[in-house]
């Protein structure tokens, strides 16, 4: 599965604040990686996120809880999460806008689960069996 780096994410940033408001930049960038790592981690053999939907919520609930960004990271943690489900996945599913700020806001209030992203995420792009191709975070370009 293909994954997203720091400087990736943060063109994410200036794009979606670009579009819809807010101040570009980033706040942590250790914080960045952090949100982006932590769906690809493997504890002792054990890969707590082992489907696609799976760390592509875990990526999501990071980017909105650990706030890396000055401004938009409900916006951005939504953009990159459903972009990479479109590129790896690339049948046509559109969420509605309701429907991806109700989840955004749903995540930083803690109403939604990780669980519940996940649900949503697999019924949008059927990615519910383990990733077929290991994300490595060696590939990615700190």
């Amino acid at each position: 599965m293909r994954w997203i780096s720091v400087q990736e994410a943060i063109l994410f940033q200036k794009q979606v604040v670009a579009e819809t408001g807010g101040s570009i930049g980033v706040l942590d960038e250790g914080k960045l990686e952090a949100a982006l790592l932590r769906p690809l981690q493997v504890v002792f053999g054990y890969d707590p996120f082992p489907t696609p939907a799976l760390k592509v919520a875990a990526l999501i609930e990071s980017i909105i809880t650990t706030h890396p960004f000055l401004d938009g990271n409900k916006r951005t943690a939504m953009r990159i999460g459903l972009a990479l489900l479109e590129y790896n996945f690339p049948q046509k599913h559109i969420a509605s806008d309701a429907d991806i700020e109700d989840i955004a806001i749903g995540v930083a209030n803690k109403t939604i689960t990780l669980l519940d992203v996940v649900q949503w995420l697999e019924e949008l792009y059927c990615c519910s069996e383990p990733s077929s191709v290991e994300c490595d975070p060696s590939d990615i370009d700190f």
